[in-house]
């Protein structure tokens, strides 16, 4: 188990409180919690504000963590990389309790077993039960026959590199295809207020995930994206789960995996 810091453990239990009830946080209320007298709390409620980790919205009322405590504490805190969701109610009601939205999709997995030629005119990318289907081009063919044996993410990451749009493209398409769950669109749009919220609604949002935790620019100030490897209902996937920082992301997880 880490060792904290007065300091940090104090930082953290504002946090995880905030998160319980998002509501600000007094010394008196983190007194009870930590056992370090109000007093002293107060002098690490002032460094901590002068920090930039705290802030105070009335003279009166208590603390609560800032954007960039709330990122720096969810990259400490979610390192979960996998989820196994087995318990489809049971999600649904996580997602609504905790304001969160989700997409799951698959595709990312699929390996290209084979690339054939079909009347001079198309070019067949073979993935067992899925396949694309490009105009036929002797140069496209001979980068394509390279790639047999890539999974389809990595697929994609090359022909983002050579700007290969009509195989990005069909990519997009075949994904699309194969979402398997979306759930709280309203809260997509809560992010962004404008049509850039249909980007959430996409699998190719996945592709923006170069870490499983994303904050600005994809998402707007004060929203976060998680991206795990999953399995839903038995089925190889990729779960995008995103919401405000403030939302509790951690125990959302946690119940999850408990019930797998």
């Amino acid at each position: 188990m880490k060792s904290y810091s007065k300091k940090d453990l104090i930082l953290k239990t504002i946090i995880e409180t905030y998160l319980e009830g998002n509501n600000p946080v007094g010394s008196n209320e983190l007194n009870h919690k930590v056992s370090i007298p109000a007093s002293t709390i107060r002098v690490y409620f002032k460094k901590l504000s002068d920090e930039g980790v705290l802030t105070q919205l009335h003279i009166s009322s208590g603390r609560i963590p800032t954007f960039s405590a709330m990122k720096a504490y969810w990259y400490e805190q979610l390192y979960e990389n996998e989820i196994v969701i087995n318990d489809l109610a049971l999600l649904e009601f996580l997602l609504d309790k905790f304001e969160i939205y989700t997409l799951i999709y698959g595709g990312d997995e699929l390996v290209l077993q084979g690339v054939d030629i079909v009347n001079d005119k198309f070019i067949v990318l073979d993935f067992v039960q899925n396949e694309i289907v490009l105009k036929f081009n002797q140069d496209s063919l001979i980068f394509l026959q390279r790639l047999i044996g890539l999974d389809l993410k990595s697929i994609e990451n090359l022909a983002f590199r050579v700007e290969f749009k009509e195989l990005l493209g069909k990519i997009a398409m075949l994904k699309q295809a194969m979402i398997y769950y979306r759930y709280n669109e309203s809260k997509a749009y809560q992010i962004y207020q404008n049509d850039e919220f249909a980007k959430l609604l996409s699998p190719q949002i996945g592709f923006y995930f170069n870490d499983k935790l994303q904050f600005q620019p994809l998402f707007e100030e004060g929203f976060m994206g998680l991206k795990l490897k999953s399995t839903f209902l038995g089925k190889e996937s990729n779960a995008i789960f995103a919401g405000s920082v403030y939302s509790d992301f951690k125990t959302m997880l946690n119940i999850i995996k408990e019930a797998a």
